[in-house]
Parts: C-alpha cells; sequence; structure tokens
C-alpha cells in the first residue's frame, strides 16, 4: 500500500489537490461545515489501506471517509454524536435497492409537483414533535412551514426505508434554504426583521434540484463500490466510550482516517447550530442546539493541568498571559481531545496506522500547535509518529504567516493549512 516517509512534515503541495472535484459520488449529499474532501481519504487508502479490513472514523460527520472506505474495499465503522451527520452519512453509504427507489422517487416527485401549489398553510398539519409552530415562525414564512410540512408528510407516507431516507436528506438541505438564515452563515443568525415580511423562497424547485442532483451521485457511486464491503454508524461519543459492542474484536481496526474538531464548538465550527433546523424539522433531535454543542468536544469544563506535551503546554501559558478564561476553554477542549484519542488507540490492531487531519487554530494571537499535540498523545499510547503531511486549503486566499517549523506561539490569522499527522502502532 506504499512506503510510509521519515518523521517530518512532508509532501506540502501533494496533498492540496486543487481544482479536484470534491463532488464525486455521494459526496455530493448536502453540505455540512469543514468537511474533509474525499481525494485526502483517498490517497491515504492508497498508501496505508487494508483490502478486506477494517477503518474507524471517530468523528465521521457526513461520512466522507466511510463512502470511500466502501470504494477502496474496506468495511468501516464510523461515529457521531450529531443525528443529522448520522443521517447524511447513512444516506450516502446504505445499500439501495435502485429500481424501488426510483419508482418511490418519481410517485412522490409527481404527487408534489401536483399539489404543493395550493398549500399555504400549515394549521390543517401536524406540529412537529420537537418544535413548536411559535418557534418555526421566528425561521420561516408561514407559507414555507406548510410547503415543509406537506413534502415531509408525504415523505413519512413512503414504505421503503431507504428512500424515505434519501429524500429527507434532499429536503434536510433545504431547510437552511427556504428559512430566514443568512446566507453563507453556518451559525444561526436570521436575516434583518424588516426583510422578513416580504421573503419566501420556494421549495419545491431546490428540492428537485437536490433529488436530480443526488440520484445522479448514488449512480456513480454504484458504478464504483464494491458491494462486499459494509458500513456501521454510530452514536457513541469517543471522549467517553471506546463503543466496544460495536467492533468484531478488541483491538480490530487496521486504519484510523478522520478529521476532529478544530476546536470546540461554540467557537470554531458551529455543527450544532448548523443541524439545529433539521434535527426538530426531521424528528432527530430535541435538544436546543447549545445543548448539543455542550456534548460536543470542549463543550464541558474540566478542571485540568498541564499535559506533559510541551508544545501545547508553553502555547496554552501564552494564552492564559491574555485571557485565563479562554486559556481554561482551550484547555477542556484538549483534555477531552486526548481522552478521546486514548480510546480511539486502543481500537488499532498492531500493524495499523492512524491518519488525523488536523488544523492549527490561533486563539488569542497564539498558534495552538495540534499537528504536534496529536502526535504526542498518540505516542503516549505506544504508537510511533511515521510522519506529518502538510495541506494548504485551496479555498483560504490569506497568505499564509505560519512557519513550516510550527512552533508553539507562531502568530498567525486563520487556519490556512491543515496537518495530516500519520501514527503506527508497532
Amino acid at each position: 500500500m506504499g512506503q510510509v516517509t521519515s518523521p517530518v512534515y512532508a509532501e506540502k503541495g501533494m496533498w492540496d489537490f486543487r481544482g479536484s472535484d470534491t463532488k464525486q459520488f455521494t459526496h455530493c449529499f448536502h453540505i455540512y461545515p469543514a468537511m474533509m474532501i474525499p481525494q485526502i481519504a483517498r490517497e491515504l487508502f492508497v498508501r496505508y489501506g487494508v483490502e478486506g479490513g477494517l477503518l474507524f472514523d471517530p468523528y465521521c460527520g457526513t461520512g466522507t471517509s466511510l463512502v470511500e472506505s466502501r470504494l477502496a474495499g474496506m468495511n468501516s465503522i464510523g461515529t457521531d454524536i450529531n443525528p443529522t451527520a448520522r443521517m447524511i452519512a447513512n444516506s450516502k453509504t446504505t445499500d439501495y435497492d435502485l429500481e424501488m427507489l426510483d419508482q418511490y422517487i418519481e410517485h412522490t416527485v409527481l404527487e408534489l409537483e401536483s399539489n404543493i401549489e395550493s398549500i399555504t398553510e400549515y394549521s390543517s398539519f401536524i406540529e412537529p414533535e420537537y418544535v413548536t409552530w411559535e418557534r418555526l415562525e421566528d425561521w420561516f414564512p408561514s407559507r414555507s412551514i406548510a410547503e415543509i410540512s406537506y413534502v415531509l408528510g408525504k415523505i413519512n407516507e413512503i414504505e421503503y426505508d431507504n428512500a424515505s431516507l434519501f429524500m429527507r436528506v434532499a429536503l434536510s438541505e433545504c431547510l437552511r434554504l427556504v428559512s430566514y438564515q443568512r446566507n453563507g452563515e453556518f451559525k444561526l443568525y436570521r436575516i434583518p426583521p424588516e426583510k422578513r415580511n416580504e421573503y419566501y423562497e420556494p421549495l419545491l424547485p431546490k428540492l428537485l434540484n437536490r433529488i436530480q442532483r443526488n440520484r445522479r451521485g448514488l449512480g456513480q457511486y454504484y458504478s464504483n463500490v464494491d458491494n462486499s464491503t459494509t458500513v456501521k454508524i454510530c452514536d457513541f461519543n469517543t471522549v467517553h466510550d471506546e463503543g466496544r459492542e460495536y467492533f468484531p474484536s478488541i483491538p480490530g481496526v487496521d486504519l484510523v482516517i478522520t478529521s476532529p474538531p478544530y476546536g470546540d464548538s461554540g467557537t470554531t465550527v458551529a455543527y450544532a447550530q448548523f443541524s439545529w433546523l433539521s434535527n426538530v424539522w426531521l424528528g432527530l433531535d430535541d435538544k436546543a442546539p447549545g445543548a448539543l454543542d455542550r456534548e460536543l468536544m470542549g463543550g464541558r469544563r474540566n478542571d485540568v493541568g498541564k499535559f506533559g506535551c510541551p508544545e501545547m503546554d508553553h502555547a496554552i501559558e501564552a494564552i492564559a498571559d491574555e485571557d485565563g478564561k479562554r486559556a481554561s476553554e482551550v484547555m477542556n477542549f484538549y483534555n477531552e481531545y486526548l481522552l478521546s484519542i486514548q480510546n480511539v488507540a486502543s481500537q488499532i490492531k498492531k500493524g495499523g496506522h492512524v491518519c488525523f487531519v488536523v488544523g492549527n487554530r490561533t486563539v488569542k494571537g497564539t498558534q495552538l500547535p495540534t499537528d504536534q499535540f496529536t502526535a504526542w498523545a498518540f505516542e503516549q499510547e505506544g504508537l510511533e509518529h511515521i510522519t506529518t503531511y502538510i495541506r494548504e486549503i485551496p479555498n483560504k486566499r490569506m497568505p499564509s504567516k505560519n512557519s513550516p517549523s510550527n512552533k508553539a506561539g507562531v502568530k498567525l490569522s486563520t487556519i490556512v493549512n491543515e496537518y495530516i499527522v500519520v501514527c503506527r502502532k508497532n
């Protein structure tokens, strides 16, 4: 599967994949914050994959590595505590009866096209289980609430579960687009009140566009996927749980490919806020965005001392000199990250590899050396750090200010590089 390189920053430029199609196959399903591009996973499978072996993604999100595992001939297990992410990952990786799927798509679309224009009031529909009409009125025009309710009702009538899943994912992506949500925002920010009275975006054209796009991607996927492979998607939190009951043997994982959060959800990527409309409309979860954020990594406060990783300890000390509260929040995140790594490491068999795609964020003017901390944490669990590949994020337009040596405390305005940390259990 390829030779590993020396344990230094390696192959800068080779991992950027500028101009690559990142929406091939079922990767086209549903936008989501901070998605790892499939080309990274694909190359890592070439180098470190084991045909017929087992991949584990402990922060699987919408399933990029899981999709690629089936294309690479590996079985996979992924876990994520966000219900919307798990739903999307399931839809991307499940086995469909394509003929039956097409029949249900055609039947449902015909009904929607025939009737949705007449749906303008939501009073005759059943209120969703996890949210009130009044709460939804804060986020949608009344006509949009009616249209969503009608579409969801028709989807719920579908008797083939996988077709219902397929349609729910297409609808989920449309919810933000017809809401008062501001364009280009992952967090829950609405357009100004004075603009809401005139606001209305028809649901059906957006829904049909996503149904057609996703069906094309699914067809491409089925032309290339290894049908002997399996995917299992779980909801355990690796901060607190090894998930032993989900694995065929312990240790039994040949390869980990994952992209963990850059930092706590409240101050970096707002996964919970992004997913809230889908979670409540589709009956996936009744938690408020803040409650789910607190369950995500770094969301709870802990009393933690120094880690023993000099680079990270020095960085946190520098932040503490500027803001003690932020330093405590940063330490909380890395403490839970360390606990998660300990649980992940316990699942890896001898000779197995770990590939963590991480970003070194900046807090209070200090760069946090997440790549070095990741390598150090796995070394504490008996793994060997093989190499760290550098990737420049192509859609970042700001000039890089960080040093290839990545020393703690280097000033940086934004994350412009990702680091692919590779370790091996010997």
